[in-house]
């Protein structure tokens, strides 16, 4: 600037020295600009989000801040400036000359990261604010899509309490209403509704926790950790098979170290073997969980055997269907005590399967009973 203004004066001197300065400050700032280029982005991001903090604040219902923004004077004003010029029209190749001419990029960049070194914690106060809104925006959202949902209650007493519950995940889900106690084992046929009902639970009590918002009209729980043993499967890289991956998958239940409570769901306990052993397994597992404090065990079974041989210590709930000729429905709604009904035979006649092994099935089923 200096030797523009000497050309005024000196012509001649001051146009040899603007070239000379014009061309040694675009060494320098080509050369100088590999030391923070890295960096511009973040630069560039971090100052954005400052600027939206300071706009959000002063809109009317907007949490106050605690950010002193005077510090941010020249990031709110003139980060904008920092690496943005990237288009072939004249005028910003006009642009572009000037910035490199004047080393404006090297000289905003340090005169913001310094300001943002100085205030690290309001400039941590501000990406936290700009997130919080973003994350109560983001349910906002999901909220309005749901056909009903609440706000769920903290309960410091060892029980659990739901009405209208539904799985987050279905559109249209029939719900269910339950207050729990005590550790429970559901009985049903496949596709009864066992696992989704178990799913909605487990999810429910992941977002009361996460995003305060369950899809429930009614939700009572005591906050806690959430561990599942649920679609188990074999591995072909570690050689597991499906039994041996079930039971690596409940015996780390067994080894939770924490104070809060602890929610287990089990589903379909040690299906991957015989009946016999898996009888055996499944009722000296979960005799065994039961002793262990501040456990909370839902878990899922075929094995009616396992609801008498527990009933002392688990709650019997089942889901049930009912079959008309050609047609099998199901509610999908949990009913108190164990399952009475079984369906597997039945599938056989309604999907056609040859006559023959329909009534040779049945008639091994009453020689059994």
């Amino acid at each position: 600037l200096i030797f523009m203004i000497l050309t005024f004066f000196s012509p001649s001197k001051g146009i040899a020295l603007t070239i000379a300065s014009v061309i040694f400050n675009m060494i320098l700032s080509g050369s100088l600009k590999k030391t923070y280029n890295q960096d511009l982005n973040s630069i560039f991001y971090t100052s954005t989000v400052i600027k939206k903090a300071y706009n959000l604040q002063k809109l009317e219902g907007t949490p106050n801040l605690n950010v002193d923004f005077s510090h941010f004077r020249i990031a709110r004003r003139f980060s904008g400036l920092l690496g943005r010029v990237n288009s072939s029209e004249d005028a910003f190749v006009v642009s572009l000359l000037i910035k490199i001419i004047f080393m404006l990029d090297y000289h905003i960049f340090h005169l913001i990261q310094n300001s943002f070194k100085k205030y690290e914690d309001e400039v941590m106060t501000c990406y936290n604010y700009i997130a919080s809104i973003d994350n109560h925006y983001a349910v906002t959202l999901w909220q309005e899509t749901l056909d009903h949902y609440s706000l769920p209650q903290i309960n410091r007493e060892d029980y659990l309490e739901f009405e209208e519950l539904t799985h987050p995940l279905i559109y249209e889900a029939v719900s269910n209403d339950m207050s729990i106690n005590n550790h429970i084992l559901l009985t049903g046929s496949n596709a009864s509704g066992k696992s989704t009902f178990m799913k909605a639970i487990a999810l429910n009590l992941v977002l009361a926790q996460a995003v305060n918002t369950v899809t429930a009209t009614k939700f009572i729980y005591k906050p806690g950790v959430v561990y599942t043993s649920m679609v188990n499967q074999d591995d072909i890289l570690t050689g597991d098979s499906y039994f041996m991956t079930e039971v690596k998958s409940i015996r780390r239940l067994f080894d939770i170290t924490t104070s809060n409570k602890i929610y287990c769901f089990i589903d379909e306990i040690f299906k991957g073997t015989n009946t016999t052993e898996r009888i055996a397994a499944s009722e000296s597992v979960l005799s065994y969980l039961n002793q262990l404090p501040g456990y909370r065990l839902i878990a899922a079974t075929h094995d009616i055997e396992l609801a008498t041989l527990l009933e002392k210590n688990y709650k019997n709930y089942h889901f049930n269907e009912s079959i008309l000729e050609n047609e099998i429905a199901f509610d999908f709604k949990v009913k108190p005590g164990k399952a009475d009904t079984r369906n597997a035979i039945e599938l056989l006649r309604i999907m056609q399967f040859p006559e023959q092994i329909y009534k040779r099935a049945k008639s091994f089923i009453s020689k059994t009973n």
